[in-house]
């Protein structure tokens, strides 16, 4: 009777951090009327983690014909949400529980000279609520950002110039008083990070400072976007500073965080992680290190790492930076062709694919579509041609499609930015050849017009001796079986 009691205690505990997480998950709803928008899809993505602002999607939705939608997801926390909705980006707080009833910008298509720019992002804007009040996070952070930045951008010369940390206490005390809701942990913390911003206008050495006074003794805030926006002004340079120190070869995870540590500021447990694959990740970009060494600590962070959020923001970096390398599995994906049938990567398993991203206004994509028809007569029967047209606007796609006749698959990505990010999508042509195993050999593939003839019939060839050295024929030998 005793023992089962145990289990039956043990069996209680083991649902308990179950119980607690659906207990904190709570519906929010999104709503609204935007017949600019009508029979279009959507996409809201959040950010996968804020030290490398690496996104995914967070939910899609799709406006009917009469331009209304209606959408529901549950959420634990209070979420920093996205959509691009051509050229803006609008932007919410969604909080859990919470019913938001959006007025979308007017819509506006993306400049076509700006579809070929890789460093192009829409512009970003807080997204209108028809129903929130006064007390709604989204008002009082938009509210309160007017007024910081209007104090930031009008006396920020000033400030450098004179070192007046008293003139950087008196806007903190006026901007409290005009804001002074204390009550809202996540509003506390915006207010916050966004005073350090200040104070590193006066401060003679703002890193040790700020450091000191606002990530040292305070717990790493993981899903507080203001919390991110000061962490990377004030840690730029800290991967190289952590790398200068004296340390014994080989270099691991854990030996970067004693490098962290041996500054008795950064001594908590997760600040110091944070740190120390800051500095890997710093590392690979910076190449303060070989590239594939800074790949593998960033690895081993997301297998070692103590505080689960650095584990998983290790493993979302590891992901994204081995991805798209010829050997790696291609990102899968889902998506509608022009009939509105849906198609997934993996349909296409057992057959070589040529995967490439076109948009129809743009001319290099409209020459190199000229010259596929020959590639899928010639290999149609072991290569298939995948073209996923980026165009925002579904109808004029379609009717090129059908203008064109083309014999062989056209997708549209649906106003759907994960597939961009999945395939690190900054200007079009893009080509990629997958293997039938669903693996990319060729990353970035040739154009069309680039000899890719050649380049596949090779490719096709050591897949094929690759799989008989796997699974040799059998023969009938003389001597008898």
């Amino acid at each position: 009777m005793l023992h089962n009691l145990k289990i039956f205690i043990g069996f209680l505990l083991w649902l308990l951090p179950l119980w607690t997480a659906v207990a904190q998950t709570k519906t929010t709803s999104i709503s609204g009327h935007a017949p600019e928008y009508k029979n279009m899809g959507l996409v809201f993505q959040r950010y996968q983690n804020f030290l490398t602002l690496e996104s995914e999607e967070l939910f899609s939705l799709q406006v009917d014909s009469t331009g209304h939608f209606n959408f529901h997801i549950d959420l634990p926390e209070t979420t920093y949400a996205f959509a691009d909705l051509g050229s803006y980006r609008g932007f919410i707080y969604l909080r859990p529980g919470h019913n938001y009833e959006l007025k979308l910008p007017p819509f506006e298509p993306v400049p076509q000279p700006q579809r070929l720019n890789p460093f192009y992002t829409p512009e970003a804007i807080s997204l209108g609520i028809l129903n929130q009040d006064s007390n709604d996070l989204n008002a009082r952070i938009r509210n309160f950002d007017d007024a910081f930045y209007y104090e930031l951008n009008t006396r920020a010369i000033r400030l450098m110039a004179s070192r007046n940390k008293s003139a950087v206490a008196a806007i903190t005390d006026t901007l409290e008083t005009r804001f002074p809701d204390n009550s809202d942990s996540f509003f506390r913390g915006h207010k916050r990070y966004r005073y350090a911003r200040l104070e590193m206008l006066t401060s003679r050495n703002p890193e040790k400072e700020i450091i000191q006074k606002y990530y040292a003794v305070h717990p790493v805030q993981f899903n507080l976007p203001a919390y991110w926006d000061t962490f990377r002004d004030v840690f730029r340079g800290f991967g190289r500073k952590t790398l200068n120190k004296e340390f014994t070869a080989p270099l691991t995870f854990s030996k970067t965080v004693s490098l962290v540590k041996t500054d008795s500021t950064f001594q908590k447990k997760d600040i110091s992680e944070l740190l120390a694959l800051w500095t890997i990740y710093q590392s690979y970009h910076e190449k303060l290190l070989p590239q594939h060494r800074a790949l593998q600590l960033i690895k081993e962070a997301s297998d070692s790492a103590s505080v689960k959020e650095i584990k998983n923001i290790a493993g979302s970096i590891y992901r994204k930076l081995s991805a798209l390398q010829p050997g790696s599995m291609a990102p899968s994906f889902t998506l509608m062709d022009f009939d509105r049938k849906e198609h997934h990567l993996d349909d296409y398993r057992g057959k070589f694919v040529y995967l490439n991203f076109m948009h129809t206004e743009n001319y290099t994509c409209r020459q190199e579509l000229r010259l596929l028809p020959r590639l899928h007569e010639t290999f149609n029967r072991d290569l298939e041609i995948v073209t996923i047209l980026t165009d925002d606007n579904y109808d004029k796609a379609q009717e090129f499609v059908k203008d064109t006749d083309s014999p062989w698959t056209f997708l549209h990505f649906g106003m759907n930015a994960n597939i961009l990010s999945k395939y690190n999508i900054k200007a079009v042509p893009q080509y990629f050849l997958i293997n039938p195993d669903g693996k990319l050999i060729l990353s970035p593939a040739p154009a069309p017009g680039e000899n890719f003839h050649d380049h596949f019939i090779k490719q096709y060839r050591q897949y094929q001796h690759e799989q008989q050295r796997k699974n040799p024929e059998k023969r009938e030998s003389i001597f008898g079986p």
